[in-house]
């Protein structure tokens, strides 16, 4: 099963709100990127200005410093599944169990620099790996394909964890990496800002899933 996940980066509730009830009749699941102004040089919407009613199933993309009041924090709101970055999760292990004891999803995010290897212990624990195919931060940059071999080796080592991809994923680029094997593709630019966003999901879908691995 390939999904296209809006990828939601904003500052305010109304914002969120908005970008929510745009796609809400053609996906299953949305990813809202929470950024610290720490971690990358960004700063989004923080968890305490988070009103959200939806029945999508929900992604707290975590680019955070400080990982342990972000986790308690989104858990608390409900959502269903918690990505937090290898590169600043001092105590993955410790993360993992606190997330699966509240009965939620757990995925690992890493930057394009870093390699496959890095995570490769904690794959059994998981249940989604993120591979960033840009460098976090800001949306619309673009994609990077020295990633699409990572993705790969995740594929070939774990044939049924969730794989998503994150970063100027659009038109054209969609294909490689649901090529390369990635399920979940999450779009923000490729979306929001195609013009006519049902037809932008439609045709991301459709590229996926002719291309699909």
């Amino acid at each position: 099963m390939i999904e296209i996940v809006p990828a939601i980066l904003v500052k305010t509730s109304e914002e969120l709100k908005e970008k929510v009830r745009q796609v809400e009749p053609y996906v299953n699941r949305i990813q809202i990127d929470i950024m610290d102004g720490k971690f990358v040089p960004n700063k989004t919407i923080q968890p305490e200005d988070i009103d959200l009613e939806t029945d999508l199933i929900k992604e707290a993309h975590l680019m955070v410093e400080d990982n342990e009041r972000y986790v308690e924090a989104f858990l608390d709101l409900g959502f269903d599944m918690i990505i937090v970055h290898y590169e600043s999760c001092k105590d993955i292990p410790r993360i993992i169990k606190k997330v699966k004891d509240r009965g939620k999803r757990i995925g690992i995010a890493i930057n394009p620099p870093t390699p496959f290897s890095a995570i490769e212990e904690y794959l059994d624990d998981l249940d989604m790996v993120l591979v960033m195919t840009v460098n976090p931060g800001f949306s619309g940059q673009g994609f990077i394909p020295d990633v699409l071999p990572k993705i790969r080796k995740v594929r070939k080592m774990k044939k049924d964890l969730d794989i998503e991809v994150d970063g100027g994923i659009k038109l054209g680029t969609v294909k490689l990496v649901a090529q390369a094997g990635a399920n979940f593709l999450a779009s923000a630019s490729g979306i929001y800002k195609y013009g006519n966003i049902k037809e932008a999901i439609e045709l991301l879908r459709r590229e996926a899933m002719m291309n699909r691995k």
